[in-house]
C-alpha cells in the first residue's frame, strides 16, 4: 500500500486535511497529466451532448459509456497524487481500461433508477392511476441516494475491485453518512464549475474535471475506510 501522509498533526489540530494539502502541492507538477485527463472528460461530454441531440436517451448512454470510465480513470490519480505518488499519461491510458467496465456499472445504476422514475412519473400524468406514485416515491428516493452513493464509488470502485454489487452501494452511503462534509465539498466544487462554464464560458469546463477528481480523492481517504473494511478490502494502490 502506498504510504500516506502523516495524518497525526492534522487529527490533533482538527483544522488541516493532510490529503487536500498534499492535492495542492502537487496539482503543480502533475498538471499536465490532469489537463489531459480533463480534456479527455470534456471530449466524452462533447460526445454525450452530441448524442443528445439525436435522442435524450442516447445522449444518457453515452456518457454512461465515455464520461463515467474517463472520469473514474481521473479519480484513480487523484487517489495516487494525493497519497504522494506520481502518475504519467500511460498511467491514466491503463486506468482507463482496466477500470472502464466498473466505472460503466457504476455510472448505470442512478441512470437505470432515473429512468424507471420517469417512467412511473409520466404514466402518473398520462391517466395510469394514483399508484403509480407510490413506484415514483421510491423511484425517485432511490436515484438521490444511488446518485450520492455514486459519487463516493467514483473513488472506491476506482481504487479497489472489492467489495461489490449492494455490499458496495451500501458501503458507500455508510461512508457519506459517516463524514458527509468532504464528499459534499467535492460535489459542490464539481457543481460549481459546471455552473459557471454554463453561465460564463464553456471553456471554463475543462479546469473542472481535475479539481473535482483531487478533492473528491482527499475525501474519500478522509472517510474512516479502515474502520469499515476488513484489512484485505482496504483501497489499494497498484
Amino acid at each position: 500500500m502506498r504510504p500516506r501522509p502523516d495524518t497525526s498533526v492534522a487529527a490533533a489540530q482538527g483544522r488541516e486535511n493532510p490529503y487536500l494539502r498534499t492535492a495542492f502541492s502537487q496539482a503543480w507538477p502533475q498538471l499536465p497529466l490532469l489537463l489531459l485527463g480533463s480534456a479527455s472528460v470534456s471530449v466524452a461530454v462533447v460526445v454525450s451532448l452530441l448524442a443528445s441531440s439525436v435522442a435524450p436517451p442516447v445522449g444518457w448512454a453515452a456518457s454512461v459509456v465515455t464520461v463515467a470510465p474517463c472520469l473514474m480513470a481521473l479519480v484513480w490519480c487523484g487517489c495516487v497524487i494525493v497519497t504522494g505518488g506520481e502518475v504519467s499519461m500511460r498511467h491514466y491510458v491503463g486506468a482507463l481500461r482496466r477500470l472502464y467496465w466498473r466505472a460503466v456499472r457504476v455510472a448505470a445504476v442512478p441512470l437505470v433508477l432515473a429512468v424507471l422514475t420517469m417512467i412511473a412519473v409520466f404514466g402518473h400524468q398520462r391517466g395510469g392511476g394514483m399508484w403509480l406514485l407510490l413506484p415514483a416515491a421510491v423511484g425517485g428516493t432511490s436515484t438521490v441516494l444511488a446518485s450520492v452513493a455514486a459519487v463516493v464509488m467514483l473513488a472506491l470502485r476506482a481504487c479497489h475491485a472489492e467489495p461489490e454489487g449492494p455490499q458496495a452501494w451500501l458501503l458507500a452511503l455508510h461512508l457519506f453518512a459517516r463524514k458527509p462534509v468532504p464528499f459534499l465539498g467535492a460535489s459542490a466544487l464539481g457543481l460549481l464549475g459546471v455552473w459557471a462554464s454554463l453561465n460564463y464560458s464553456n471553456g471554463l469546463f475543462l479546469l473542472v474535471p481535475a479539481p473535482f477528481a483531487l478533492v473528491l480523492a482527499a475525501a474519500f481517504y478522509t472517510a474512516p475506510i479502515d474502520e469499515v473494511l476488513p484489512e484485505e478490502w482496504t483501497p489499494r494502490l497498484p
